[in-house]
């Protein structure tokens, strides 16, 4: 008989909704993340399906290599830049996603920490709550440059809002785009290089998968080259962003703040140094948890498991 093992449920999701598993065989749900390659593989020992629910559970050649009996592995989630597909191929498991549920929740999550990070809602919020009343000048979002790094679907959602709200919009696909998503993309958009998005955008904002994971994506040269002010925020990887770098950036002022839903190490931990800024927003990898969201990519993410018992 088949056996299906959710691997890594913490913060748990799946778990709340387990009842919706009931009508399959040998269910596993493990409501913590491994912590090591071999409790990983101690966790998947002898499993026909690898259910994982966290960008941070890489599943690489090593692993893969461990688990014979394995067959499938079903990623809970739209990205598959934790998964060495290649190695997968080799060893002829199947990898299946969820693509598109998420965009309109990420999407949305991206715009409110962009807003609540410009119109200093945060910070206003604390100190009305130490029994200030301040007054603080903000900027408006109208006629600023918005940079999206990445098009994929959720980039481009997020470029179509902010251009809704009278920004200019500047995108770096990181990916090839084909002709007719370039096309789509420059009725109302700059396609350009990532250098050029970092020099000439206000707001920065990644909507893009890891491509190497020996390379931050946005590094020291990177970051330097972001104009004075510039705000910064991740609702894609964590690993894309050097943290120290980026922490730096904000305490010199080189920037002016960040708002992050994904971070290289996931929980945060206490340490983590971003957690002392005023003008960086921390949220818990939350983007994608909206009503019936999560519902509908569970039940996707059951069919793509009976889909390949």
């Amino acid at each position: 008989m088949s056996k299906i093992v959710i691997v890594d449920d913490e913060p748990q999701v799946i778990s709340y909704e387990s009842a919706l598993f009931s009508d399959l065989n040998e269910v596993s749900i493990y409501k913590t993340r491994p912590k090591n390659t071999r409790d990983l593989i101690t966790r998947l020992d002898k499993t026909h399906t690898a259910v994982i629910t966290k960008a941070t559970t890489l599943i690489d050649n090593n692993i893969i290599e461990n688990l014979p009996d394995l067959k499938h592995i079903a990623v809970f989630g739209p990205a598959l830049d934790h998964i060495d597909l290649n190695s997968a191929t080799r060893n002829n498991i199947i990898v299946t996603s969820i693509p598109n549920i998420l965009t309109n929740a990420v999407a949305e999550h991206a715009i409110s920490l962009m807003m609540s990070l410009n119109k200093k809602i945060p910070e206003l919020d604390r100190r009305i709550r130490s029994n200030e009343w301040p007054s603080i000048e903000t900027e408006l979002l109208e006629g600023k440059t918005l940079g999206v790094i990445g098009t994929g679907v959720i980039g481009e959602k997020v470029a179509r809002i902010g251009f809704n709200l009278g920004m200019k919009i500047v995108v770096n696909p990181v990916m090839r785009l084909d002709k007719i998503r370039a096309l789509s993309f420059e009725e109302f958009s700059k396609v350009t290089d990532l250098d050029y998005l970092l020099e000439n955008s206000d707001i920065v904002t990644i909507h893009t998968r890891v491509v190497s994971n020996n390379k931050y994506l946005l590094d020291k040269s990177e970051i330097s080259l972001m104009k004075n002010n510039a705000l910064l925020i991740n609702t894609a990887r964590g690993k894309l962003i050097n943290e120290e770098v980026l922490y730096n950036a904000i305490v010199s002022g080189k920037i002016g703040g960040a708002a992050l839903d994904v971070f290289e190490t996931e929980p945060i931990p206490e340490d983590n140094k971003l957690r002392e800024l005023h003008n960086v927003i921390l949220t818990s990898h939350n983007a994608a948890n909206a009503t019936g969201v999560v519902q509908q990519s569970i039940k996707k993410l059951i069919e793509n498991i009976k889909n390949n018992l």
